[in-house]
């Protein structure tokens, strides 16, 4: 019975992660000489797409992608929600008449912090997401991004 329960986990990870993780979303990604761009609460990598939980999958999706200046995976070592510095509430808040959830999250109240080791490294790397807002995505100075 477990065993068919992983089995069921694990395809429902793999349908949701070809449904989240649509590369067309990072096609036309470049890099930024900003050198705060993602490593600062104050200036985080924006990663709005679709609704949150799209958004948290395209988070990962993003970080598995990058490579260090040495082509050096990045693995996860711990995710954080923090506050927001550039909150901002919406103008009008929305929220959905079934669930209660809000359709409009403004700037975005909270950000998450990963803290990333790059493989056969020492130093770890710090990037802040805000999945509730949109802009354009681009990476961090220092880094690559492994297009496929």
């Amino acid at each position: 019975m477990s065993k068919l329960i992983s089995s069921l986990i694990i395809i429902g990870l793999l349908i949701a992660g070809c449904a989240v993780n649509n590369p067309k979303f990072f096609s036309s990604i470049e890099s930024t000489n900003d050198k705060t761009y993602g490593y600062t609460a104050e200036n985080p990598v924006t990663i709005k797409n679709a609704d949150l939980n799209n958004s948290i999958g395209s988070s990962y999706y993003y970080l598995s992608r990058l490579r260090t200046d040495k082509g050096n995976k990045l693995q996860l070592i711990q995710r954080f929600s923090i506050e927001n510095p550039n909150y901002k509430k919406p103008a009008v808040p929305l929220q959905n008449r079934y669930t209660g959830q809000p359709l409009s999250y403004g700037t975005g109240p909270l950000l998450d912090l990963y803290i990333l080791k790059p493989e056969n490294e020492k130093d770890t790397i710090r990037i802040y997401i805000n999945p509730y807002l949109k802009g354009e995505v681009k990476v961090p100075n220092g880094l690559n991004f492994e297009k496929e």
